[in-house]
This record gives C-alpha cells, structure tokens and sequence, in this order.
C-alpha cells in the first residue's frame, strides 16, 4: 500500500466512466523534471465499461468534470497492470454546472 503519496497532474484523457490519465511533472531531485503520463483508476468507483451506452455516457460525464484540470489524488497502489488506484477528492467530481443555492457566486 502506497498511502499518503500524493499524485498530481493535469487531466489529459478520459479512459472510461472511473479511469483517466494525467500528465505528470515530477522534480527528480537532479534539477530536471520528469514528465510522463500515468493512467489512474478512481478507487471506490465501478461504472458500466465503455462498450454500453452507460458507459460512453458516464465516460462523457467524467471527461466533462475533469478533462483539461489539473487534480491532486492519493495513490492506494499499482494494480497487477501498473496501473495507479487512487482517490480523487469529490472536489474534482462535482459538475462546475451544478447550481447550488447555498453558495456564493
């Protein structure tokens, strides 16, 4: 387990309705940034594969809240895949379209 690591990136591309991938830029410590892209599984989110149409339509639903923003997520692990299962806060899953009445503008 991988707790308290913290990844950050902007969103570059939506997978499908609970999988995105972000670029990265990573200080190496040598004065040299790491760039890469790392593909990540929302942990605690199960949506319809992508093959359905609840699926490309959860996948739109994500592309709309995160693609193109930057988001901070904490690592859980690496699945069997290499794959990166984090937790993304609800933050970054709230539609900027929402209308909340309590809030102020």
């Amino acid at each position: 387990m991988m707790k308290n690591k913290k990844i950050r990136g902007l969103v570059t591309s939506i997978v499908d309705g609970n999988t995105f991938e972000i670029s990265v830029h990573d200080n190496n410590g040598n004065g040299e940034i790491d760039k890469h892209i790392e593909k990540i599984k929302i942990h605690g989110m199960d949506k319809p594969a992508v093959s359905t149409l609840a699926g490309i339509l959860a996948k739109l639903e994500l592309e709309k809240k995160i693609v193109g923003r930057k988001v901070e997520c904490e690592i859980l692990e690496r699945d069997g895949t290499n794959q990166l299962i984090a937790v993304i806060p609800k933050k970054y899953l709230r539609s900027p379209f929402e209308f909340n009445p309590d809030q102020d503008t």
